[in-house]
């Protein structure tokens, strides 16, 4: 099964182009913001798990590294470069196995939860417990969903621009081939007068090869006198 490259997106209503120069304005919108959130001086709780600043770091480092490589792909994709694509699909392919890594640390190691309500004396444990239950569930599970279409929008991504670098590489040969088409006819018309010009010769040779002098099958002058004399 072979998947074929998207010719448009939103049913028609959006070009190839287009598509992926929003998807390009989303993603580097999505590292202003992880750049934005990011600090090296304290530890930041999310979800029940504590990243480190250095976690921080790397992310924010990853992520500023997007920036040009973005910027780049969006060029590319207007201009029809193939090889700036080719570097934005490899930047995606790992944004995905960042958003896929984020997801199994979040569904993993994300369930504690500190929203408990405050107790007394006489409460029962059970009837706290219970809500407080109810909220993490809500919680863990919006979580979850946000991952999933943080990775379902990064394969979007990845297949917009795989489709666009595929439709360059077609358009490439497509116009190498029309450009090549008149040099090919006038190569043929050239080795068919060449081809004529060749016969032609030919038949000249043949014909110098079979043709009499003008003199030729009459006695000589030397011979005739002799009959004469006799």
């Amino acid at each position: 099964f072979a998947l074929p490259p998207a010719p448009s997106a939103f049913g028609g209503s959006l070009s190839l182009v287009a598509a992926l120069e929003l998807v390009c304005a989303v993603h580097l919108a999505l590292c202003i913001v992880v750049l934005s959130s990011v600090t090296s001086t304290h530890s930041v709780t999310m979800a029940g798990v504590e990243v480190s600043p250095l976690m921080q770091c790397a992310m924010g480092a990853y992520f500023l590294l997007g920036i040009p490589i973005i910027i780049h792909g969006g060029v590319g994709a207007a201009f029809r470069v193939e090889s700036h694509l080719g570097v934005y699909l490899l930047y995606l392919a790992g944004t995905f196995a960042v958003v896929v890594t984020w997801a199994v640390i979040f569904i993993t190691c994300g369930n504690s939860c500190a929203t408990m309500p405050a107790r007394s004396p006489l409460d029962d444990e059970r009837l706290i417990d219970k809500p407080a239950s109810i909220v993490c569930g809500v919680r863990n599970a919006m979580l979850i969903f946000w991952m999933v279409v943080l990775a379902l929008g990064a394969l979007l991504a990845i297949y917009l621009a795989w489709s666009m670098k595929e439709y360059i590489r077609m358009r490439t040969e497509t116009e190498l081939l029309r450009y090549q088409e008149p040099w090919q006819m006038a190569a043929a018309l050239a080795e068919d007068a060449a081809a004529e010009q060749a016969a032609a010769a030919g038949r000249l040779a043949n014909a110098v090869a079979f043709m009499r002098s003008p003199g030729a099958g009459a006695p000589p002058p030397q011979a005739a006198w002799q009959r004469r004399a006799y």
